[in-house]
């Protein structure tokens, strides 16, 4: 059995395939079935600095290899977004992510953040599914 670690992303977002020459069937299970996470093939690491609460600082780009990331204000509270306008526009259009706190994001869009009071670092911590 051979498992293929660094597979293309239209694979990863499961794009469709219109030149297919087998027509899709359904499948039905009639027992528990046994299902285990891939690893991730890789990691990326980033830390911003010096995030301030007027101007939004892109944490990810859309990215459709990223597994997952995990986010983590050092010293203040943020609000995240996934865009520039909105990180920046604050509660009514952010999330809050409280400080010290790491917050796993599983999607592939694009975040951005501001701090919410003063200054703070923000970290970052990328997995990906390929290369």
């Amino acid at each position: 059995m051979s498992l293929d670690l660094t597979p293309e992303p239209d694979q990863i977002v499961q794009a469709e395939e219109s030149d297919h020459p087998l027509q899709p069937f359904p499948v039905y299970t009639c027992a528990p079935v046994q299902t285990r996470e891939l690893p991730g093939i890789r990691a990326g690491y980033s830390t911003e600095t010096g995030v301030t609460t007027s101007f939004g600082i892109r944490l990810l780009t859309m990215e459709p290899r990223r597994k997952s990331a995990v986010i983590l204000a050092a010293t203040q509270d943020i609000w995240i977004s996934s865009s520039q306008a909105g990180a920046q526009a604050g509660a009514s259009s952010s999330f809050r992510v409280p400080k010290g706190v790491p917050f796993t994001i599983d999607h592939l869009e694009q975040v951005w953040c501001t701090a919410i009071t003063d200054t703070t670092d923000v970290s970052v911590l990328t997995t990906y599914w390929s290369e």
